[in-house]
């Protein structure tokens, strides 16, 4: 009797796959299967912590055990620090006049100095207000009933650990600084001309401030670096014609950002076609970068950059 060979490959099967619990009890290994218990009305869910909080490196685990303080106002700024697992992020803007000359400085300099001049108002301001403190006699720990009222207060009575600032501008083609839109007139015409040159810079100076540890003359360590990123905006005729600029600026999301856009957000899917460096420059703040300056001033302030050994051959 003759029998037919049967195909080493089975055809797939087209229904799907049993689930895990039919499987296994198939199998006579039923699964365990745990029911969800109700949670309590007065017990409360605590969020998920921030993929950051995982991120075991040295100069973070500093970061989050000492004093550190944001010397911008910038929410984008923030935002993207507080995501490394920083809860306690500082914030003290500068506020001293940017008043410093970009026709005579030019835009990189222009931009590092002020981000330099930001970082030193904050340290010296939070130094001074500490010794101020530090003379008058503390508050009883059972003054207040705020925990957190009392460790601000705590900490307000010691010097910064890490003071970080930074400043944001926009290059044209042509070398002109663009800060923040003054109108929404001036906002319409800043983003027509970003569109019609097509191409810009975007240059995001950081400063990084920390105490010596040997108190050597100034006092501190300082650490500042200037980043570059391009822009690419889309054309008229590729989607972005006056009124879609109009709508844009209708929005209000890039009033208070250099440029007058948001590249994270309406602004980078309506407006850029493409950006050539490090997005979170164009958003205001390049975090591997900052790290890297934060990591000098704290863990390393007798090493010279390679930012400074350029600026000597120079």
């Amino acid at each position: 009797m003759d029998e037919k060979k049967q195909p080493l490959l089975q055809p797939t099967p087209s229904d799907p796959p049993p689930d895990y619990e039919t499987s296994a009890q198939e199998h006579a290994q039923a699964l365990p299967i745990r029911e969800k218990q109700p949670v309590p009305p007065t017990q409360s869910r605590r969020p998920p912590a921030p993929p950051g909080t995982l991120l075991d490196l040295p100069i973070l685990k500093y970061m989050r055990t000492h004093r550190v303080i944001l010397a911008s106002a910038s929410p984008r700024r923030r935002a993207l620090l507080t995501q490394l697992g920083l809860p306690n992020l500082e914030v003290r803007a500068s506020t001293k006049p940017e008043d410093l000359s970009k026709a005579a400085l030019g835009p990189w300099a222009y931009v590092s100095a002020t981000a330099q001049q930001k970082a030193l108002d904050v340290y010296a301001s939070l130094v001074d207000e500490a010794a101020t403190k530090q003379s008058e006699p503390a508050a009883p720990s059972n003054s207040t009933s705020d925990p957190a009222a009392a460790l601000d207060a705590e900490r307000s009575r010691k010097d910064p650990d890490l003071v970080i600032a930074a400043d944001t501008v926009i290059v044209t083609r042509d070398g002109a600084i663009l800060e923040k839109p003054a109108s929404q007139e001036a906002h319409i015409k800043m983003l027509r001309y970003l569109r019609d040159t097509r191409s810009h810079r975007v240059l995001t100076a950081i400063c990084c401030i920390a105490p010596r540890a040997d108190a050597q003359h100034p006092g501190y360590a300082m650490a500042a670096h200037v980043e570059e990123s391009k822009v690419l905006f889309a054309r008229e005729r590729d989607g972005l014609p006056d009124d879609v600029i109009a709508a844009y600026v209708r929005t209000r999301e890039g009033v208070d950002k250099a440029g007058g856009y948001a590249v994270q957000g309406l602004g980078g899917a309506l407006l850029v076609e493409k950006v050539d460096g490090a997005v979170d420059n164009v958003i205001g703040l390049p975090v591997r970068k900052c790290l890297q300056l934060c990591e000098k001033v704290v863990f390393r302030q007798n090493e010279t950059s390679d930012d400074e050994d350029e600026e000597d051959d120079e």
